[in-house]
């Protein structure tokens, strides 16, 4: 449903369908199947289409929403919903996404029913997400390039539904927002040819920034997720960020999820084990799913909301910001440590 705006009043919002149940799957030998008007990438891993987005008057509220299925993978995958800019910079995530362990195809298989907690009344059919992203509605106008991934590696995969919408504010009188948004940095493996970024584990990594006019006021966004193939590695091992500007620390913190355990009804095919415990004195064994272990930031089923760090005044010129990882592991056939990050930075002058 399109926007219309008649003498500056409000007729409805905007809803834009970037994917409706489509199939997101690794096909090297055969041709993927028709999206809507999109072009298929990746042996069908990647999904670009490009829209056509209304400028509005007024303040909006904008949100990315994903509704994901497994179509027979059973695993957790990284994933994201992603907005390419003209300017070919990086990548800017809208939505960054884990699929859970099979929620979907395995919800009803007859191997999972044993699996189920007896404090989860069924398994879930699918996970959604949803996410704010008003800060990009300097950018959402106009013909925009949006992209959906998922790193799986089967045949099967998974059906995945995503979609934006824009609601105008009801006050004609607010004004648009006249902040900038950039890109700077983005080393999830999002469109073919990327790999996994491996650079943190030499040291600190410098990302440029250059700012032609001094600025108001700055915020930077940061989402970053740790993953690593075995079970001391960089997903399951917690890793202190300490980001700098121009030298000057402006933040530290650890990507850490210890509430996984919550996204279990998500995850039927995740393996089980037992961890013993106590319980009225007694040692027992208890179940315990892959899913329920803390992770580097996320967890399996969950969406990744990005960190937001104000700088304040800016002055023009160049400037370095600078991540670095403390402890993060070499990436090895078998330990396979790599780091999605993404950084933009929301500008006013």
């Amino acid at each position: 449903m399109i926007a219309l705006l008649v003498a500056g009043l409000l007729m409805a919002d905007t809803a834009v369908t970037v994917a409706d149940n489509h199939p997101l799957r690794f096909t090297p030998d055969s041709p993927p199947a028709p999206p809507l008007a999109g072009q298929t990438l990746d042996h069908g891993r990647v999904l670009l289409r490009t829209l056509s987005l209304p400028q509005f008057d007024r303040e909006v509220r904008a949100t990315a929403r994903i509704t994901l299925r497994s179509a027979g993978d059973p695993w957790d995958k990284f994933g994201s919903l992603f907005l390419l800019p003209h300017d070919s910079s990086p990548p800017i995530e809208l939505l960054r996404f884990i699929s859970p362990f099979g929620a979907g195809h395995f919800s009803d298989h007859p191997k999972t029913a044993s699996l189920r907690p007896v404090y989860i009344p069924h398994w879930a059919d699918s996970v959604s997400w949803e996410a704010d992203i008003s800060h990009l509605i300097p950018i959402l106008h106009g013909d925009v390039t949006l992209g959906l991934h998922i790193d799986t590696w089967t045949a099967e995969g998974y059906t995945v539904s995503a979609s934006l919408h824009l609601d105008p504010s009801p006050h004609a009188c607010a004004p648009p927002s006249s902040a900038e948004v950039v890109s700077l940095f983005n080393s999830t493996p999002l469109l073919p040819g990327n790999e996994a970024f491996t650079a943190f584990a030499a040291g600190p990594v410098d990302i440029p920034w250059t700012v032609s006019e001094p600025l108001r006021s700055a915020q930077i966004r940061i989402t970053t997720t740790g993953h690593g193939g075995h079970a001391e590695g960089d997903e399951f091992t917690p890793r202190e960020h300490i980001l700098r500007l121009d030298g000057r620390e402006i933040d530290r913190w650890t990507p850490w999820r210890d509430d996984c355990a919550a996204f279990r009804r998500f995850n039927p095919s995740s393996g089980v084990w037992t961890e013993e415990t106590v319980w009225k004195s007694d040692t027992i064994a208890e179940r315990i799913a892959s899913s329920d272990y803390s992770r580097s930031g996320w967890c399996p089923g969950s969406s990744v909301p990005p960190r937001s760090i104000p700088l304040g005044p800016v002055p023009a010129g160049a400037h370095t910001l600078t991540l670095e990882i403390v402890g993060a592991q070499p990436y090895r056939e078998g330990e396979q440590n790599f780091w999605n990050v993404a950084v933009e930075v929301e500008m006013e002058e």
